[in-house]
């Protein structure tokens, strides 16, 4: 067997429905026996940065492996922002690199780029120098993906070893089965419990970390015993329900960018913080303001690299989410006795009155009538229209993630895909295609500006092509957002900097896309109702919205709260 045709049949072995990417130098071998697979489908996205971006989309709507390719030199370097913003949100990415051969490695010949490049970017990077490796490098490569907390991992494939033969039962494969999961330090379970239970008022931080370790209902459980509030991350919005009355929406401890009024509001109560899978990333998850010392912190992360980084934790649990909240949860009601606990009315009164108070503060912005209209009209407008339980929501960088993570109303895991640890612009385009991909069922739509789509809009033609009916939502101000209201100060970027220009439904619309402008504000819905049924007959569609540049929330104290 060639080394080529025992990389495919692992592969499927595993489970991998696709693989996305751009063909290149040294991924030759792969093609007969890719044909030949009955179970996974390879296919050519517009850039080798969207492949594996479409592998981290994926990822993220179904809790599986996603897997991208791509050939040497450029091919690979094109990757690397991929790689690094799967790296920065803790996504389970496969990235197969194809190599030169061998023998000419290191002797600098013509698209020559080492794997080192990805050093700093992976959670684990494996070379196969012997056809007989490659089974030992993919049983640790997928070990590696979904155990602890997860990352990506790149494979360097030289041509010549894939080319190569070995005896069959030297390359036979077996799948390695589920992640292994690490359990919590009984000691730290009794000592997070007697916190929690002794507390005034204890809230929650739910993170990707609850996803990943597929431990939503045990958040809600606890959450629901002890009565917490309960806050989510960027990257973990939709681990909580955000319809849930204990919802507090985003906005972690102490502070955090893009959070909601009732978590300020909230979080100035809490005297016990139970924060999970979370990492407390600067700036986005937190503004890096001490905690109050009367204040206990619980944290709870499968990557010991996130424990005590920014905040020192009372209580640090090295352990998988789910396991440590199942025997939080027992250890919480050995304390509390069989007739305690429960959700409380006066906290549940008291979010809900501060997010009254927050959300009139935006209803202005939300029913202007005036044109071009703004980003939160467009979101305020879509959420009238769409099936929050069948829909997922992806944000894009810059203003897209501030008029978008705030108010969408995320009532499921994985109904809402956030990035926030790199957020580079564009890749929203590719996560939305490999989200669609893995939920087909859904309705999948993500809200990108005129800048981002400028980088990738040319994947339009692929979800046409690949007939993959995402629907793509351009919030268009003529450049560069931030950009456009500062670009008269003397010390900000200039106008040759920040005005952009194109009409990009007409693009849309040249790359096979149902595509529509709208310009006023009240025909916001019935656009939006048409490219949701364009979706619904299996066609791709883009709706681009003409908006006035306009801040986003950036920090609480803007909101007067």
């Amino acid at each position: 067997m060639r080394g080529a045709d025992a990389l495919v049949r692992a592969l499927d072995k595993e489970g991998v429905e696709y693989i996305s990417g751009f063909s290149g130098g040294g991924l030759a071998p792969l093609w007969e026996p890719l044909r030949v697979s009955g179970k996974i489908q390879a296919f050519a996205t517009r850039h080798e940065r969207i492949g594996v971006e479409v592998a981290d989309g994926y990822a993220r709507a179904t809790g599986k492996v996603g897997v991208a390719m791509t050939g040497t030199g450029p091919g690979a370097t094109n990757t690397l922002t991929g790689i690094a913003g799967a790296y920065a949100d803790n996504v389970p990415v496969l990235l197969l690199m194809g190599q030169h051969p061998l023998g000419s490695m290191g002797r600098e010949i013509q698209q020559e780029v080492p794997s080192s490049i990805f050093d700093n970017f992976v959670k684990w990077k494996g070379t196969m120098t012997r056809v007989e490796d490659i089974p030992g490098i993919l049983r640790r490569a997928f070990t590696t993906l979904r155990s602890g907390s997860p990352g990506p991992v790149v494979l360097e494939m030289p041509q010549d070893v894939l080319s190569a033969t070995a005896p069959d039962e030297a390359l036979y494969y077996e799948p390695v089965g589920p992640g292994r999961r690490a359990a919590a330090d009984p000691r730290d379970i009794e000592r997070a419990a007697e916190i929690l239970v002794n507390a005034q008022f204890p809230i929650m931080n739910v993170g990707g970390g609850v996803l990943w370790a597929e431990a939503s209902e045990e958040a809600r459980e606890l959450a629901e015993l002890l009565s917490m509030p309960v806050a989510s991350t960027l990257v973990g919005k939709g681990a909580f329900p955000e319809n849930h009355p204990l919802s507090l929406g985003g906005g972690v401890y102490p502070r955090s960018r893009f959070a909601s009024g009732q978590a300020i509001h909230i979080n100035r109560k809490a005297d016990a913080v139970l924060a999970v899978g979370n990492s407390f990333r600067l700036p986005n998850a937190t503004d890096g303001r001490p905690i109050p010392s009367h204040v206990k912190l619980i944290h709870i992360n499968a990557d010991p690299g996130d424990l005590n980084k920014i905040y020192q934790a009372d209580v640090p649990i090295l352990a998988d989410a789910k396991l440590a909240l199942r025997d939080l949860i027992d250890a919480v009601r050995d304390r509390m006795g069989p007739r305690r606990g429960g959700i409380k009315e006066a906290v549940v009164a008291e979010i809900a009155q501060a997010r009254a108070k927050w959300l009139g503060e935006f209803t202005p912005a939300f029913t202007d009538q005036s044109a071009p209209t703004n980003g939160y009209r467009v979101i305020y407008d879509l959420m009238q229209v769409a099936d929050p339980d069948r829909t997922i929501a992806i944000h894009d960088a810059g203003g897209s993630r501030g008029y978008l993570s705030p108010f969408w109303v995320a009532t499921k895991p994985r109904n809402y895909i956030g990035m926030g640890g790199m957020a580079a612009m564009g890749w929203s385009m590719g996560a939305a295609i490999g989200a669609k991909l893995g939920r087909p069922d859904h309705l999948v739509f993500h809200l990108l500006g005129d800048a981002s789509f400028g980088m990738t809009g040319m994947e339009v033609e692929t979800a046409v092509r690949m007939g993959i009916p995402t629907l793509t939502i351009i919030v268009n101000n003529g450049g560069a957002g931030g950009a456009l209201m500062t670009m008269d100060r003397p010390n900000m970027a200039p106008p040759s900097m920040s005005v952009l220009g194109g009409n990009f439904t007409l693009v849309a619309r040249g790359l096979g896309a149902h595509a529509e402008r709208v310009e006023q504000p009240g025909d916001l819905k019935p656009a939006f109702r048409r490219a949701i049924d364009a979706t619904e007959s299996g066609t791709a569609a883009v709706v681009e919205v003409m908006i006035k540049p306009m801040a986003t929330p950036q920090l609480p104290e803007d909101w007067g709260l």
